[in-house]
């Protein structure tokens, strides 16, 4: 708790000692760097990535070498 403590007291001085031009520096790189295109795209492919991963309805294939006694057909998750 005390490193915690010390750490944010550290942080507070070092922060204000840069003063508020580089806060605004700070801000105008991030702004910069959130609306850029590239970062969009990449937000966007990496949202797809994980919608895909989490699809609710996954996708299956029959399994061709097993009978059973009642017709029904069994299925296995299909690894593509």
């Amino acid at each position: 708790m005390i490193q915690f403590v010390i750490g944010a007291a550290a942080g507070y001085v070092f922060g204000t000692k840069a003063g508020r031009r580089r806060y605004d520096q700070i801000k105008k790189g991030y702004q910069a760097a959130v609306n850029s295109p590239v970062t969009k795209t990449a937000l966007n492919a990496t949202r797809k990535a994980v919608a895909n991963k989490l699809d609710p309805q996954p996708r299956m294939k029959e399994v061709k070498n097993i009978r059973t006694d009642d017709g029904s057909t069994v299925l296995e998750p299909d690894h593509d």
